[in-house]
């Protein structure tokens, strides 16, 4: 709960300092931070960005989330950075389902296939959110998507990989999405299964649930699934921050040397 900031606007804002890394020291708190969209944040939020001296903001949305969903909503002086990354093409596929209410098509691991594709596809914008966060001048920052869960959760991984955090304590940070976003999840299953119900009956709404479920809650195998992906791809972690990302080794050095205590 300590790394946790309370927004009106945003369930998922958090620090993700305290972590140890394998060398003994820790992630300082107050640099980097990760979360779902700023776009809905009350006045009130905003001046807590500022209180917390935020001075980059990178959205990892795509510009057509952007659109719909609205420009985040900064503190005077922030810098935004647009580093997009598409939903994915299966993403478009779940409207007709939502209209429907039949979602027996969503395949169960869908977003172990996102995790795959963010690996394969997106080496870019993580790799420059890592470059960025390597610029004294651009901390403190905060990076983050719609949910703050996949996209994010992806971009925390590799973050505090950089930083030398062990695996295991990356998935846990992984998991605390589903802790900051039960009730926000919560709610829209409730409203799925009840739409799902009217339409499909009750077969229908199990299947919702199940299936729905499985999009709003991480799940410790998604994560899992862009792990070995990385390791059937470089062989190892380190090598992907560097070899796929273009993470050199003195800016791993850098990171290490500025974020951990």
């Amino acid at each position: 709960m300590d790394r946790h900031v309370p927004l009106a606007g945003q369930p998922n804002f958090r620090d993700l300092g305290g972590y140890e890394s394998s060398d003994g020291r820790r992630v300082k708190w107050g640099i980097v931070y990760r979360s779902g969209e700023l776009s809905q944040l009350s006045g009130e939020d905003v001046e807590r960005l500022r209180e917390l001296g935020i001075r980059t903001v990178v959205d990892l949305r795509s510009h057509q989330e952007v659109r719909a969903r609205g420009e985040g909503k900064l503190p005077a002086g922030a810098e935004l950075r647009p580093t997009p990354i598409a939903s994915s093409d299966m993403f478009s596929k779940l409207i007709p389902m939502f209209l429907e209410g039949d979602f027996s098509q969503v395949p169960p691991d869908l977003l172990d296939r996102v995790n795959r594709h963010l690996v394969r596809n997106y080496s870019e914008q993580f790799g420059s959110l890592l470059r960025t966060l390597a610029d004294q001048d651009r901390r403190p920052l905060v990076f983050h998507c719609t949910q703050g869960k996949d996209r994010a959760g992806f971009g925390a991984a590799m973050v505090l990989s950089a930083l030398g955090v062990p695996w295991g304590t990356v998935l846990e940070d992984y998991l605390l999405s589903n802790h900051f976003r039960k009730a926000e999840n919560d709610k829209m299953l409730g409203m799925v299964r009840s739409f799902a119900a009217s339409r499909a009956g009750d077969e229908g709404e199990e299947i919702a649930f199940q299936r729905v479920e499985g999009l709003l809650y991480v799940k410790e195998q998604s994560l899992q699934a862009a792990h070995e992906e990385i390791l059937a791809q470089h062989g190892s972690v380190e090598a992907y921050l560097v070899e796929g990302l273009g993470c050199s080794r003195d800016t791993l050095t850098r990171l290490r040397d500025d974020l951990l205590e």
